[in-house]
């Protein structure tokens, strides 16, 4: 098995105020936890820094096991769920991300879950290596910051397991179209098992219920210590910061059905960022983190780029990689076609309303109907200029402030609040000027606000998360789509939210090493 090392020069990632140099903290990996107690206790920059470079390093990069180079850390979780949706469509069988697109890929002895699993416990163990040396006495603001960031790196990545080990915590939502709700309640399942500062060793699967109250345990103190120390929003895109926190607890609370606090949280964001609201920047090609609405981000460049293990190698239709090389990644045509003329979004899509079936900007053809340009490492005006060398050096955009907007807007819904809609055409309007809400009824606002999220975050792995959690099925098939459906004949089928397809094993390697799980806690 092929294992990518941690690059400590990459600490850059670690964002500005982790100041100290590398060839000092580096020092600190062969000390003991006493020594190392110590020195946090005298300069926690020395000692702290590498191990939040690594988690840094980590989401942009991580692979356990490489295949095909699909995997590159979260954005490689954002376009492989992409593919287990219905809004991504592969247009031909690619044995490069295949089994994601046929929901084939869930077994113990697969790269996924090795891949996921080793993910986000690596995280997870350098989190609590930073919690385990901090004096919980210690109330120094330089100190606090650390501990804020890897609660928040913590929180992150067992949120990120709940999406994969276990179903939902609901399966749906209460008066919605694709019904259920909350006496479908998984919350009792079991998920993944908890490690921290103060549980270690070989542990066994909590439930999800126990899984959510220490993940969202994490992130609220971690806001709140943000929040202490002036850190709610920092100067740059790169950090972990009081917004991050917030915006997973804003995912956490909305698959827990306590829309209250999701709008609060939603709200943290709102206040600090606004939404792209410019054609240019709509079109930019999200590849750039100083754009306006970018919450948590990398930077990329020429030491830190993994080049065709890749998100732009994977989506970028203009570079080099495999999305422009024949790996076409194209929007479902149903989908697409809801999509108003006048919405902004519709140039992300090569067809006839768009681009007159040409690559946009080109006098190239589109590889497939509906191929996407969404997503651009040089950005579309280089494109425009015919530049298209650099590619790779896209920057990766983890959080999207667009998403605490539609998310706020959701939450209201839920409530019955008729101010939903409100929201709802206020976001709208900076995609589609003559957009209109017309609908009114509950589960029909809902839906129409599930809808301009899909349109907004396609690709980027948002469909997912709000499938499991509304138990939206799905649906493939002709039957539902007719001649205008354009998935992979292989992959017209029906799977709904808690079909066995959609729940990963824990990997072998687990089930084998911990005498606390066992085959007989193994997922079916």
């Amino acid at each position: 098995m092929k294992k990518i090392a941690l690059l400590l020069a990459t600490a850059g990632l670690a964002v500005t105020f982790f100041s100290s140099c590398i060839e000092d903290s580096e020092e600190t990996g062969v000390l003991t936890d006493d020594k190392k107690d110590e020195i946090a206790t005298d300069d926690p920059d020395k000692i702290f820094t590498a191990d939040l470079a690594g988690m840094y390093t980590n989401l942009q990069q991580y692979v356990y096991q490489d295949m095909s180079h699909n995997y590159f850390g979260q954005k490689s979780f954002d376009y492989l769920t992409s593919l287990m949706g219905n809004d991504m469509v592969m247009t031909g069988q690619y044995a490069m991300s295949l089994y994601h697109y046929m929901l084939q890929y869930r077994g113990a002895s697969y790269v996924p879950t090795y891949n996921r699993w080793y993910e986000y416990y690596t995280t997870i163990a350098a989190a609590n290596d930073i919690m385990k040396a901090i004096d919980p006495e210690d109330t120094r603001p330089e100190v606090l910051k650390y501990k804020a960031t890897a609660l928040t790196f913590r929180g992150y990545a067992y949120l990120q397991l709940t999406m994969l080990y276990s179903y939902s915590y609901y399966v749906g939502a209460d008066d919605t179209k694709w019904g259920k709700g909350t006496k479908y309640d998984h919350s009792q399942d079991l998920c993944v098992p908890i490690n921290t500062e103060t549980i270690t060793g070989n542990q066994p699967r909590s439930t999800v219920a126990q899984v959510y109250e220490q993940l969202i345990g994490d992130l609220e103190t971690a806001y709140n210590l943000f929040e202490e120390c002036g850190m709610v929003k920092t100067a740059s895109p790169t950090d972990m910061d009081g917004c991050v926190a917030a915006n997973y607890l804003m995912r956490a609370f909305m698959v827990k059905h306590d829309w209250k606090n999701a709008a609060k949280y939603a709200k943290v964001i709102m206040d600090n960022f606004g939404v792209l609201d410019t054609e240019a920047d709509i079109t930019q090609g999200f590849s750039d983190i100083n754009l306006k609405d970018v919450v948590f981000g990398c930077d990329i460049n020429t030491n830190n780029s993994t080049v065709y293990m890749s998100w732009f190698s994977q989506m970028d239709a203009y570079g080099d990689g495999y999305a422009g090389i024949g790996v076409t990644r194209a929007g479902f045509g149903p989908f697409v076609d809801k999509i108003s003329d006048t919405d902004i979004r519709l140039q992300w899509f090569c067809c006839d309303r768009s681009t007159g079936g040409l690559l946009r900007d080109t006098e190239d053809p589109a590889a497939a109907d509906y191929q996407s340009v969404k997503f651009i490492g040089t950005g579309r005006p280089n494109i425009q200029a015919g530049i298209r060398e650099g590619w790779e050096l896209g920057d990766y955009i983890y959080l999207r402030s667009e998403e605490a907007y539609l998310t706020y807007a959701e939450a209201l819904a839920h409530q019955g609040d008729p101010s939903a809609k409100t929201v709802l055409e206020e976001f709208m309007r900076t995609r589609d000027p003559q957009y209109v809400c017309r609908v009114s009824e509950k589960a029909d606002l809902i839906e129409e606000i599930n809808f301009q999220k899909r349109v907004e975050f396609w690709g980027e792995g948002m469909e997912y998360i709000d499938n499991r959690r509304l138990n939206i099925p799905v649906d493939r098939t002709d039957a539902t789509w007719g001649s205008a459906n354009n998935h992979y004949t292989a992959a017209k089928f029906y799977k709904d939210q808690e079909d066995i397809a959609f729940l990963y094993q824990l990997p072998n390697s687990e089930i084998e090493n911990n005498p606390e799980i066992g085959p007989g806690n193994q997922n079916p």
